[in-house]
């Protein structure tokens, strides 16, 4: 009985032998057959690109500043003389779509504090952005503002009316040169780009930076014959870093 039992066991063990070996060569056969893998050969490129477009509209901003000791009567002569700043722009073909009013305020002041003469009077404030398509009608417009009764004039603002357009094409731009550096790279190395892996863009987000013409440049008599020069361009600048994949 024991010498049978010691028999059986023999063969049960040369199995189970037999077994392991056949899954470790299928295992270690599929292992081989398995594509390996790794990170992608790559080049990384900046590029910046500065794109020059011509401003197509000015933006002017007229603020008018009354003070009174009623609030009300302060208010009110803002009120009055900014609706003439208004009508002077429609006068010259500005419509309202183009004018924006940018503040509004009242406060109250206290004059000779802590005398017998002590007082309060009310200062009223507005502004109205002014944007005008035609340089030609600046001069004028200025004028008119004044002639109104604007009080200041901020300098005049140049710009771009299509930023996004022109941001668009400066990083097309800036792509195109980092392509060509890449290419110019990769071929010196002798292989050749295959993809992009990744486009970052540095920096602030971009956009046609504005001129401004300081009221330096102005003499603000109502009768004067003001003659503003516009910039010959507006720039719009950006900075890019590509990762490019090589075969």
């Amino acid at each position: 009985m024991s010498k049978r039992a010691w028999t059986g066991g023999g063969v049960i063990v040369t199995v189970v032998a037999a077994t392991l070996v056949a899954v470790l060569v299928t295992a270690a056969s599929g292992q081989d057959a398995a594509p390996t893998g790794g990170p992608p050969h790559t080049i990384t490129v900046a590029s910046t690109a500065t794109i020059s477009t011509s401003p197509d509209e000015a933006v002017i901003t007229f603020s008018v500043h009354t003070d009174s000791p009623n609030s009300m009567v302060a208010l009110n002569e803002n009120s009055r003389i900014m609706n003439g700043v208004i009508a002077g722009m429609k006068s010259l073909g500005i419509t309202l779509r183009d004018m924006e009013t940018r503040n509004i305020s009242l406060s109250p002041q206290t004059i000779n504090r802590g005398l017998s003469t002590e007082s309060t009077i009310y200062n009223a404030s507005t502004s109205l952005e002014v944007k005008v398509h035609d340089f030609d009608l600046i001069g004028s417009a200025i004028e008119k503002g004044v002639a109104a009764g604007a009080t200041s004039v901020r300098g005049v603002k140049f710009q771009v009316s299509d930023p996004v357009t022109a941001k668009k094409r400066a990083l097309e731009s800036a792509v195109e040169s980092a392509r060509a550096k890449a290419d110019a790279l990769a071929g010196a190395a002798g292989t050749e780009v295959t993809g992009v892996v990744q486009i970052k863009e540095e920096g602030a987000p971009a956009s046609p930076q504005p001129y401004y013409l300081r009221n330096e440049s102005y003499a603000f008599a109502a009768s004067a014959d003001l003659s503003v020069v516009p910039p010959r361009d507006i720039t719009t600048k950006v900075s890019i870093t590509v990762i490019w994949s090589i075969g």
